[in-house]
């Protein structure tokens, strides 16, 4: 796999994983629970602190996806400085 493309696929992980985070961040602090009766129960999940609710897949998934843009950042300024100074 080449580097660029290395790149382009550690982006859109990471492009995936940031918007899983933000979708999860976004979601709604209140369940409304249907009963037997046809009413409906309403429990409020109460506040978190911003660690606890941005935590979820996508976190791990945008640092695989960092980790992968670092790599191949890494991998084609080594291949580019070896070639530049005649080593292999």
């Amino acid at each position: 796999m080449s580097h660029a493309l290395h790149a382009l696929f550690g982006l859109l992980i990471m492009g995936i994983g940031a918007l899983k985070t933000w979708m999860h961040m976004g979601t709604i602090t209140v369940v409304a629970l249907p009963t037997c009766n046809g009413k409906t129960v309403t429990l409020a999940l109460g506040p978190s602190n911003w660690l606890e609710q941005a935590h979820c897949w996508g976190c791990y998934a945008f640092a695989f996806g960092l980790a992968l843009v670092a790599l191949a950042l890494f991998r084609q300024f080594r291949e580019r400085r070896s070639v530049a100074y005649g080593t292999d």
